[in-house]
């Protein structure tokens, strides 16, 4: 399973093709124990300090804290997704070992 998250922000902001080109950005999260509150904290504030990054350089024009805080909170929601895909397929191809192991 890939230790990155890539952060991109939201488009529905109105974000012109080409800020929106260079508004992403990858979250290490190699070095995180997400079985750990201290860890899950620390990739919280990671994805954070990222969304708000790609947000203000999707949307460079003054953007208003409300358009702000929704293309945070979007960018955010959508690497989560991600992020529970990548770890649904990890543990659905462990349990695919185990089932062939069974079948043995």
């Amino acid at each position: 399973m890939l230790r990155t998250l890539t952060l991109a922000a939201c488009l529905a902001l109105g974000v012109s093709a080409a800020h929106a080109a260079d508004a992403t950005t990858q979250v290490d999260y190699s070095d995180l124990d997400l079985s750990k509150p201290s860890d899950a904290r620390t990739l919280a504030a990671r994805l954070q300090d990222a969304a708000s990054a790609v947000c203000l350089k999707a949307n460079p024009e003054s953007v208003s804290a409300a358009a702000l805080e929704k293309c945070v909170n979007l960018s955010v929601r959508m690497a989560m997704t991600r992020l529970q895909s990548e770890m649904d397929a990890a543990v659905n191809g462990k349990m695919s070992n185990v089932r062939t192991a069974m079948r043995d």
